[in-house]
């Protein structure tokens, strides 16, 4: 099924990254056609008066140094190859009627585009429309708001998240409808809500691609939902007052200032900020008093995270990322479980690139290791030729893709699955899922509904899926109040095919169990002993 699109779209000089990265998708997907672009035929539009003039002088003033300082624009889409794409559609140009608000565009315009006879209008210009044209497309116009439309309905994207202290900031995708606040949700993703409006707005900008691409692949399987828009009880927000503008400047700079000053101490004192360590206990996770468990006591100018644990020869043993804050890389260690220690700590697998999350386990009779190798970007399978130190890399795949977290899975059918983390600057908020025909991965099927995820709160993965109560559980982790790895949730698994994927949340583990941890985020559940981890905001 090929989907014809029309865009409603701005000068392709002035076009964002994100809106780049979304016509070359549709450029390079043979499944997509770009039929019609529609641009402001006005020659002047009065625009309303603003009235928060020192407020956003002061907030457009902080936005220029955030992107100074974080170097805002990161184009990843050349312009050079799309603006001469985009001279070679077929372009119109259309006059609505402003009033206040609204763009109201007439019968005739409406008629003028019904002729292209596209499937979806995507709105990157204009106002709020009103007029015929909304239902000039087979399945309307579709829009995205930089916003849990739920919560928060207006702009600037991803600000008034923090003025709020909201844990994440919403996208919602909508289809147009004539009611001005009532609108069709087609749907929502969610990320981690930092302190600097500049990320923020970059993490939603370009996450929202993965959400637009993900529901016409639905729609061209004929299984697109649509849901009414639900009740909306806070204020329509805009660009901040001086009030909220100052109130933004004493949260952001008294982070940054932090920020640097943890760098400084870090290089002088060995400070170890965001400090990750190990927890061993007995018995099953989901039955346990955290607060019981002691930490190990780690080497200086290092952290243990990531740990997974194996059984051989009757002794357990734990894998884990160490990670030296010298080199900034991690590498991957292993050593003997005794009385909930680690002894006998080697390294077993150092690369030229950073490495975590061990993912090791054993099939017919060889035992593998799946460990992160984002930095090297694709997937590396290795197999053990001498336990536990010596290691020979088996098969690659998702050569030039930057992966996170690879967690493998045979399921009761012996189908062999692969769970996986990718996302463009942001690996927390997308979950993956495919099906693979062995583990030299020859033969890799992409779940229908992939990313089965997008919500930074749920989707990384955090450790091996094991079984409870008959419960297939997935351990992830909550990324969140600005955190990398805040919390830790077991979800149990519902339904796993390559057209469904349902999973329910059963728990959410915080890091309130043991002073000074600001995060946790992994967990191995094995026979009668787990491993998790937790991270102290400095050692």
């Amino acid at each position: 099924m090929i989907i014809k699109i029309g865009i409603l779209i701005k000068d392709f000089e002035k076009l964002d990254n994100w809106e780049r990265r979304i016509i070359e998708e549709i450029k390079n997907n043979s499944s997509l056609e770009l039929s019609l672009l529609i641009k402001e035929g006005r020659t002047h539009v009065t625009a309303p008066q603003e009235k928060n003039v020192i407020g956003r002088f002061l907030f457009e003033t902080q936005k220029k140094i955030e992107a100074k300082v974080y170097k805002r624009q990161c184009f990843t889409v050349n312009k050079d190859e799309i603006v001469p794409f985009l001279n070679g559609i077929e372009c119109i140009k259309l006059s609505p009627k402003r009033q206040g608000c609204l763009d109201i565009f007439s019968q005739e315009d409406a008629k003028i585009v019904k002729a292209y006879h596209l499937d979806i209008i995507l709105q990157h210009e204009f106002t709020l429309i009103r007029g015929d044209i909304l239902n000039a497309a087979k399945y309307g116009i579709w829009r995205f708001h930089h916003t849990d439309t739920s919560i928060i309905r207006g702009v600037p994207a991803g600000f008034w998240e923090i003025i709020l202290k909201q844990p994440v900031i919403g996208v919602t995708l909508q289809k147009l409808t004539s009611e001005m606040d009532s609108v069709l949700v087609i749907d929502k993703g969610f990320y981690n809500c930092y302190w600097s409006y500049n990320k923020n707005n970059i993490n939603i900008l370009e996450g929202s691609v993965d959400i637009l691409f993900k529901n016409i692949r639905l729609l061209q399987q004929n299984r697109l939902k649509l849901e009414k828009s639900t009740v909306y009880y806070n204020r329509l927000y805009s660009t901040p007052s001086l009030y909220f503008a100052v109130k933004y400047l004493f949260k952001f700079y008294p982070h940054f200032i932090a920020k640097q000053v943890r760098k400084v101490l870090q290089t002088i004192f060995g400070i170890r900020y965001e400090c990750w360590t190990l927890f061993i206990g007995k018995g099953h996770i989901l039955e346990s008093a955290l607060f019981r468990l002691k930490p190990l006591k780690l080497p200086k100018h290092e952290f243990w995270a990531d740990p997974f644990l194996f059984k051989y020869e009757d002794e357990y043993y734990v894998f884990f990322e160490k990670y030296s804050y010298q080199t900034e890389k991690g590498k991957i260690s292993c050593g003997k479980v005794v009385n909930n220690q680690v002894i006998d700590v080697v390294d077993v697998l150092d690369l030229d690139y950073h490495l975590s999350y061990p993912f090791i386990f054993s099939e017919d009779n060889d035992i593998y290791m799946i460990p992160e190798t984002s930095q090297n970007k694709r997937v590396e399978v290795y197999r053990c030729v001498d336990f536990p130190k010596k290691w020979e890399r088996y098969a690659t795949a998702f050569e030039g893709e930057a992966i996170s977290d690879t967690t493998y899975y045979k399921d009761e059918l012996s189908q062999r699955w692969l769970f996986l983390n990718k996302g463009f600057q942001d690996d927390c908020t997308n979950l993956f899922i495919y099906k693979i025909d062995s583990l030299k991965m020859d033969n890799i099927q992409s779940h229908a509904c992939n990313p089965v995820i997008i919500d930074s709160r749920v989707a990384r993965n955090a450790g091996q899926l094991f079984e409870y109560e008959d419960k297939i559980i997935r351990p992830s982790q909550n990324n969140s109040n600005g955190i990398y790895g805040y919390g830790l949730n077991l979800n149990v698994i519902k339904k796993l095919t390559l057209d469904e994927y349902i999973e329910e949340k059963l728990v959410t583990v915080e890091p309130y169990f043991h002073k000074g941890l600001m995060g946790t985020h992994h967990l191995h559940q094995l026979d009668d002993i787990f491993v998790i981890d937790g991270a102290y905001g400095w050692k």
